[in-house]
């Protein structure tokens, strides 16, 4: 006989919380997943983000089929949230087919308002308080960003801050960035953000030799006005900045030659800089099918005296004369390298520190080879290597894609990185990766190109890691119909693994299950799944889906009438290890769908669904409360149960208005960051279950999302 212990109502000393708690914002992590075919415009609500969050489109870039891969930024409140966006693959209809990516997932993020207390200016001040800007020597500040974003945090509310940008523009160039708190003005977070490395005429350096636009390549594309000519063009601009920081003009001559700054052993760097400049944008829109910016490209050739770097400050690519190491920074891996400097920022916005810094350098490294391989059909991947002295003793190039550690700082394989190793030299795991993909048989410096752009343009999110950005390279092959696991290998050979990447989600069987008959063995990777389903036939009850035993952590999601996903589902009870199950007293007569997802690695997993015939609720107590109206963002009271070890204990809510929120937690008290399982569905019809392996004391409490009133709270214990 099993001694059922009724509902307690718990003291009021830890009973009732009258009052709304900000939380930590929490991640839901999509990789590659399976929609089935909603509409676009219903995403927000298909993936449960809340009533103050939405999705809006950013870019979108044709792939296979007539299909589409649109990047979807979250929004909160009208503000887009910081680092969370996901790629959405569409039909030519506008259905969302598959996504992948981070969302903040937060029913309370913690923000009573979006508008700022701190003004952009105070925000400009503050940065350069923490930066110690002095304008000294002339030194000027421009190109000024302060752009307004929610930003999660991890371990606390999420904030209201400020990313906020400007270029130094003096004697050492800079580019201060900082996400600034846009209530308080406390410096959150900061990293230098400079991003540093027809008519004719000639080209060309003493290394590369002397060649001549309009014979040797194709003439320069220029503007006429009379007799004058200028470097200028629809797609680029070129300024001549005559040795200063700002300023210059468009570069003109008496047409129809151009020939009047050979310098540092350099033949006209303002038309190599004008002419590669065309070459980059035109091989942006052959391999991607839309120009690197959504600008003109601007072109500011003769920077300062001696300057040996080149760089973006946001808005232009700036080039120096070179010295004693470089000629003239104008070759065409380089000029690539700038420019895409600019793509990332107007996509990923990857953050130029970490691994995220590593992956930027790297993508602009990689669009060099790819530029290379436009204009010549064939790439060096060397880095630089038209404009090394040979004089200067620092090798042929100054970074080797195919062999990183050749150049002394640069490491090859992820297991060598650490947080204080410079973006220049991180970027030797993806420059290496992306080596190794093009020479891979099948595959081509263009089509390596192509998936690191699709990912960087749809995929990559400002904080993206080594191991993230691959889930997007990978992703990105499979939307342009390439071999994703040529990209598996390469990534591999540097070290580099996406999270559950042994096959594509969605794509394999779905196996049914029997009556009361587990399959025993189930195994996977960390976000990998298995999927199942169980038919129930009319007047079955106490359907019971469970997964038991082995090792790892795979968490069990349930859905009736479709295939349930990592935010879409019935129930999840979202517990550490492999034990967990889901139940439904009375279940409908159709199909209920089972999906086993890696919360990390897994194996030896027995998965199971059984169901009684016949009626009977096989000798099990029911016992239920009716629960007081509550108000949106407030608590019931607090209930406790304690099951014996071996018995199945199901709670659930049902019926009345509004929407409730269950929330059980083993042990303690649950809150909205800590419970053993919290269903999370609209309305008010929620449960969980347990099977406890020793006697244990269920907390139970339910939370309105909105103001609910009627709700029943049942306990099932068996």
């Amino acid at each position: 006989m099993v001694n059922h212990l009724r509902l307690k109502l718990l003291v009021a000393a830890i009973g009732m919380a009258t009052g709304t708690v900000a939380t930590a914002a929490t991640t839901q992590t999509l990789r590659a997943q399976n929609l089935g075919a909603v509409p676009a415009s219903s995403l927000a609500t298909q993936l449960n983000l809340g009533p103050q969050m939405s999705l809006a489109p950013q870019s979108a870039v044709a792939v296979a089929n007539g299909r589409h891969v649109v990047r979807q930024q979250q929004m909160y409140r009208g503000v887009p949230v910081y680092g969370r966006s996901i790629a959405v693959l569409q039909d030519a209809q506008g259905n969302a087919l598959r996504a992948t990516g981070e969302l903040m997932q937060e029913s309370q993020p913690g923000l009573l308002s979006v508008v700022p207390k701190l003004s952009a200016d105070r925000a400009v001040a503050a940065l350069r308080a923490h930066a110690h800007t002095m304008l000294v020597g002339g030194a000027t500040i421009e190109n000024r960003k302060t752009d307004l974003f929610v930003y999660p945090q991890e371990n606390g509310p999420a904030r209201l801050v400020y990313r906020v940008s400007y270029f130094v523009n003096g004697a050492n160039p800079s580019r201060p960035t900082a996400i600034i708190d846009a209530n308080t003005g406390e410096v959150v977070k900061s990293w230098n953000g400079l991003t540093d490395a027809s008519a004719n005429g000639p080209g060309g350096n003493q290394k590369t030799g002397k060649y001549n636009y309009g014979t040797d390549y194709a003439a320069l594309d220029v503007t006429q006005s009379g007799n004058t000519c200028y470097l200028q063009n629809a797609n680029v601009k070129t300024y001549n900045l005559n040795h200063g920081s700002s300023g210059g003009s468009v570069v003109s001559f008496i047409c129809p030659t151009s020939n009047t700054d050979a310098i540092n052993g350099a033949y006209s760097p303002v038309n190599d800089a004008h002419h590669f400049g065309g070459v980059v944008h035109d091989m942006y829109q052959s391999y991607t099918g839309a120009p690197p910016l959504n600008i003109q490209l601007l072109m500011k050739v003769h920077y300062k005296s001696n300057y040996e770097n080149a760089f973006w400050d946001g808005s232009a690519m700036y080039f120096g004369d070179g010295a004693s190491t470089f000629y003239p920074l104008v070759s065409l891996d380089v000029t690539s390298h700038e420019i895409s400097h600019g793509y990332t920022e107007q996509n990923s916005g990857l953050e130029y520190t970490g691994q995220s810094g590593g992956m930027n350098e790297a993508y602009s490294d990689i669009a060099g080879e790819a530029a290379e391989y436009f204009d010549r059909g064939s790439a060096d991947f060397l880095v630089g290597a038209d404009i090394v002295k040979a004089s200067a003793g620092i090798g042929q190039a100054l970074r080797y894609m195919c062999n990183p550690t050749q150049d002394g700082g640069s490491i090859d394989n992820a297991a060598d990185y650490n947080s204080g190793l410079d973006v220049h030299y991180s970027s030797g795991v993806y420059n290496k990766s992306f080596c190794l993909l093009a020479k891979t048989s099948g595959w081509n410096v263009k089509k390596a190109f192509q998936v690191y752009a699709l990912a960087n343009k749809a995929y990559w999110t400002a904080s993206s890691t080594f191991n993230s950005g691959a889930c997007g390279v990978e992703s990105a092959a499979t939307d342009l119909g390439y071999d994703k696991n040529a990209v598996i290998a390469a990534f591999n050979g540097v070290g580099v693994t996406c999270p559950g990447s042994g096959g594509d989600p969605g794509n394999g069987g779905t196996t049914e299950l029997q009556n009361n008959v587990g399959v025993t063995g189930v195994a996977g990777g960390s976000g990998a799944d298995n999927d199942y389903f169980i038919t129930v036939p009319a007047g079955a009850s106490n359907l019971v889906m469970s997964i038991s035993g082995g090792s790892g952590d795979a968490d069990l999601y349930t859905k009736f009438g479709s295939a349930p996903t990592t935010s879409n589902y019935d129930c999840r009870p979202w517990k550490t290890g492999n034990s967990e199950s889901c139940s439904v007293a009375s279940p409908s007569a159709g199909k209920y769908y089972i999906k086993v997802h890696g919360y990390s690695s897994y194996s030896g997993v027995t998965v199971k669904a059984s169901y009684s015939t016949g009626g009977g609720s096989g000798g099990g107590t029911t016992d239920s409360v009716s629960l007081p109206t509550v108000t949106s963002g407030n608590w019931s009271q607090t209930y406790t149960e304690t099951v014996q070890a071996g018995h199945t204990v199901t709670f659930a809510i049902s019926g009345g208005t509004g929407d409730a929120d269950l929330y059980v937690r083993a042990g303690a008290a649950p809150t909205t960051s800590a419970y053993s399982c919290r269903p999370y569905k609209t309305g008010s019809n929620e449960s969980c279950t347990f099977t406890p392996s020793a006697s244990t004391t269920y907390y139970i409490k339910v939370r309105a999302y909105q103001t609910f009133s009627g709700v029943t709270l049942t306990e099932t214990l068996n």
